[in-house]
C-alpha cells in the first residue's frame, strides 16, 4: 500500500539522521522534555523508574513520536522533587534497560535530559550558584568561580557515563528558561568582567567546558542535543541573533539544538514559555529560522513551543523554520497524535485547551496580587481533555464491559458527553438526553472569543466522537425527566445538568445583564460604551478582554483580593497582562450595593461608596450546581452518578474527569 501521509505530511514523516554516527529518527517530530510530569509519577523511591512510568513513556512511542526525554537534575532533586536519578549505586539500571528495549523495539530513541538549576537549587549545604552575586526570592545567589565551574563540569560528566550506563541513546542538556547555564549565556543575567562574561564567546565558555567535559566522558556513543533559549522574552536578554551566534560555537560539542524561550527571572515570559491561548501557534518559530539559516550552522535546529497540531508541525518544516519539533501539552492531550495524522485520522486527535493545568500542576490560588506571583502546589496532575494522562495502569487498562447496559446520559455538554464516550468504549448503550439544540453545554459560550478557540475545537471534537458511534444515541430538544427515564428502565443513569449562573442579592439587580447572555448576543444586550462587570473571576476577565477589545470601555469590580484568583498559574499571568494590554480597569476589594439606571453603586474595603457610571451592568459572579433538577434522578436506576458542574460548579477539569471516571467504570 503506498504511503498516503507522506503526500500531507512530506516533511513530518522524513527520517532524520543525526551525529557522527547519524541515527536514525523514525521522523521529526519528537516529545519534548516536561518534566517529571511526563510519566505521571512514574519515578519511584531515589529515582527509579516505575513500570508505570515506562508504560507513560511507551505511550508517546507508541503513538509515534521518535523520542522521549527523562528529566534529570544535577544534582538529583537540586529543585524540583522526584526527578530521575542515574547513579547506579541507588538507582535501579534494570528498570532503564527495561524502558529502552521497549523503546527500541519501536525503533525510538530515549535521551536524558540532564539540568542544573543554579540559583534555584534547593538542596542543604549546596549553595545556589549563577553567574552573578545576587538575591532571588529572598535567597542569596552566589557567583560561580572556577572551582565551581570544574566541580559542576565533573558532575556532568559522571551523569553522562550513567546515561550511558543505563543505555540512553543520548543527553540533553537544559541550556534555558533561567537554569545555570542560561544564566551565563544571556546578558541579562550576566555581568562578569573575567573570561566567563562580556562577549558571546565568553559567556558560552562555561557552557562550553561542559559540553567538552560530556563528550570527552562519552566520545560519540551517545547524541548530545541542546535546549537553548532563542529568546528570554525579557528586556535585556538573549536575542534570536544572539542565540544564532551561541549555536555557532556550542555546536563544536552538540549533535543538535532546539530552540524554546523564557525566562524565570521574570514570570511575564512563562505565558511565552508554555505558550497560553493568547499567543499564536509556533510562536519561536521566526527564532528557530533565525539561528536554522544563520550561515555556518551545521547541525540540525529543532523547536518547541504551541506545535499544536500535525499541521502546524508540517508548516514549520516546510517553511525550513526548523529541521524538527517537539511536542509537549498537545502530546499529553493526546499521546497518538502523530501515530493519528500518519493514518489519516486528524479527526479523532484530542486537542489541547493550552490552559497549562499539565504544567502547573494544580495551581490554582492567587497569593499576591502582582504579575510575579506564586500559588500553592498542590501536585494534582491532570491534562484538562485527556482524562487517561497521568493515570496508572489500573486506571488505564479498564477490560470491556462484561454485560452490555442501556445508560442515560442526562445532559449534553462537556462532562454528559465525555461521560457517554467512555460507557461506549466499554462497549454500553448510551442515550444522551439535551435539553437543547446543541451538544456542549457552557462549552458553547466561548466560540466568540479568539482566545479561547481551543475550547471551541474541544467541544467539536468530542461531538465528532459522540456521532461516530454507533452506541450513543443522542436526543436533542429532549428535556430529560425522572418519567421519560422510569420508561426507558435503563441499567445506569449519569446526571450532567450542569450549573446556573448566580443571582446575586442586590438591589436592582433585574436592571443587569446576566454573562451567560451577552456571549455571542453582544449587540443586543451590551448597550452604550461604558460597562461595568460585576465579579472578576475567569468569566469576568474574560468579558472584560473580549469587550474591550470590541470597543466598549469595561470595568471589572471584585469583591475579593484578587483578579482571576482561581485561574491557572500561567492562565492567570496571561489575564493580568491582557488586562492591562486591554486598558480593562480593575477593582478588588470592592463590592457592588445596588444598580441604577446609571450604572452601580460600588463599596469600597473602607465603607466609602460612589457611582461608577455604566451604560451596562454584566453579572458574572460565578455557577451554583443545579442540585433541585440533579436530585430529581435519584434512585431512577440502580447507578446514578452525579457529573460535571451539577457535583460542583467547578473547571473544565473536573467536568472530563467525572464524566470519564462515571462512564470508564460502569
Amino acid at each position: 500500500m503506498k504511503p498516503t501521509y507522506k503526500e500531507k505530511y512530506p516533511h513530518l514523516f522524513e527520517p532524520m539522521y543525526v551525529g557522527k554516527n547519524k541515527v536514525r529518527f523514525n521522523n521529526r517530530a519528537c516529545m519534548a522534555p516536561i518534566g517529571s510530569i511526563a510519566t505521571g509519577g512514574g519515578e519511584m523511591s531515589e529515582g527509579r523508574i516505575s513500570q508505570n512510568g515506562i508504560d507513560q513513556c511507551m505511550n508517546y512511542i507508541r503513538g509515534g513520536f521518535s523520542t522521549v526525554a527523562l528529566p534529570m537534575e544535577v544534582p538529583i532533586d537540586g529543585g524540583h522533587e522526584h526527578m530521575f536519578n542515574l547513579n547506579p549505586k541507588t538507582c535501579n539500571q534494570m528498570q532503564f534497560h527495561l524502558l529502552q528495549r521497549s523503546v527500541h523495539a519501536y525503533r525510538g530513541l530515549t535521551f536524558a535530559e540532564l539540568l542544573h538549576c543554579g540559583p534555584f537549587v534547593n538542596l542543604p549545604d549546596y549553595p545556589r550558584l549563577g553567574a552573578d552575586t545576587y538575591v532571588t526570592n529572598g535567597y542569596p545567589v552566589k557567583a560561580a568561580t572556577l572551582e565551581d565551574m570544574k566541580g559542576i563540569c565533573d558532575f556532568f560528566a559522571q551523569y553522562a557515563l550513567w546515561a550511558k550506563i543505563a543505555r540512553f541513546d543520548g543527553l540533553m542538556i537544559h541550556m534555558a528558561h533561567g537554569w545555570l547555564f542560561n544564566q551565563f549565556l544571556s546578558p541579562l543575567t550576566n555581568h562578569r568582567t573575567d573570561e566567563f562574561g562580556g562577549s558571546v564567546e565568553n559567556r558560552c565558555r562555561f557552557p562550553m567546558m561542559v559540553l567538552k567535559a560530556i563528550r570527552d566522558a562519552v566520545g560519540d556513543d551517545l547524541l548530545i542535543e541542546l535546549r537553548l533559549n532563542g529568546n528570554d522574552e525579557v528586556e535585556g536578554g538573549i536575542l534570536p541573533e544572539d542565540a544564532a551566534q551561541q549555536v555557532l560555537i556550542l555546536q563544536e560539542y552538540a549533535d543538535m539544538i532546539h530552540i524554546t524561550c523564557g525566562h524565570r527571572v521574570d514570570a511575564l515570559s512563562r505565558p511565552k514559555q508554555h505558550p497560553s491561548n493568547f499567543f499564536p501557534m509556533a510562536h519561536n518559530a521566526y527564532a528557530s529560522e533565525i539561528v536554522k539559516n544563520t550561515p555556518g550552522v551545521h547541525i540540525p535546529i529543532g523547536v518547541v513551543g504551541a506545535i499544536y497540531t500535525p499541521e502546524v508541525a508540517e508548516e514549520v518544516l516546510a517553511k525550513g523554520q526548523a529541521d524538527y519539533v517537539l511536542m509537549a501539552r498537545s502530546a499529553m492531550a493526546d499521546p497518538e497524535i502523530i501515530k493519528k495524522a500518519k493514518e489519516g485520522r486528524e479527526d479523532d486527535i484530542r486537542p489541547c485547551l493550552r490552559c497549562n493545568y499539565c504544567m502547573d500542576h494544580g495551581r490554582r490560588e492567587a497569593l499576591t496580587t502582582e504579575l510575579h506571583l506564586l500559588s500553592h502546589p498542590s501536585y494534582d496532575r491532570h491534562c484538562a481533555t485527556n482524562p487517561l494522562a497521568f493515570q496508572s495502569l489500573s486506571k488505564r487498562d479498564f477490560p470491556p464491559a462484561e454485560r452490555v447496559k442501556r445508560i442515560a446520559v442526562v445532559g449534553g455538554g462537556v462532562a454528559g458527553m465525555e461521560a457517554a464516550l467512555a460507557a461506549a468504549e466499554r462497549g454500553h448503550e448510551v442515550i444522551i438526553y439535551e435539553k437543547t439544540d446543541k451538544l456542549g453545554g457552557q462549552a458553547l459560550l466561548s466560540d466568540v472569543m479568539w482566545f479561547k478557540k481551543e475550547m471551541k475545537l474541544f467541544h467539536e471534537y468530542l461531538e465528532r466522537q459522540v456521532r461516530k458511534r454507533q452506541n450513543i444515541i443522542v436526543n436533542l430538544n429532549t428535556e430529560c425527566t425522572p418519567e421519560i427515564i422510569d420508561d426507558l428502565d435503563p441499567d445506569a443513569v449519569i446526571v450532567a445538568v450542569g450549573a446556573e449562573q448566580i443571582v446575586p442579592n442586590i438591589p436592582g439587580v433585574e436592571k443587569a445583564v446576566m454573562s451567560f447572555d451577552v456571549f455571542g448576543h453582544e449587540e443586543e444586550n451590551v448597550k452604550g460604551k461604558k460597562v461595568a462587570i460585576i465579579g472578576g473571576g475567569d468569566i469576568g476577565v474574560e468579558l472584560g478582554i473580549y469587550l474591550n477589545e470590541l470597543g466598549h470601555e469595561c470595568t471589572i469590580v471584585e469583591m475579593g483580593h484578587y483578579i482571576a484568583p482561581k485561574a491557572q498559574l500561567t492562565e492567570r499571568i496571561s489575564y493580568l497582562e491582557w488586562l492591562e494590554q486591554e486598558k480593562v480597569q480593575t477593582m478588588v476589594d470592592t463590592k457592588c450595593v445596588e444598580i441604577t439606571d446609571k450604572g452601580a453603586v460600588i463599596e469600597d474595603a473602607d465603607g466609602n461608596q460612589k457611582l461608577l457610571e455604566a451604560d451596562t451592568v454584566i453579572i458574572a459572579v460565578g455557577t451554583k450546581s443545579l442540585a433541585e433538577e440533579r436530585d430529581k434522578f435519584i434512585d431512577t436506576a440502580f447507578d446514578v452518578i452525579n457529573v460535571g458542574d451539577c457535583v460542583k460548579a467547578s473547571s473544565i477539569v473536573h467536568a472530563v474527569h467525572t464524566g470519564f471516571d462515571a462512564g470508564w467504570t460502569l
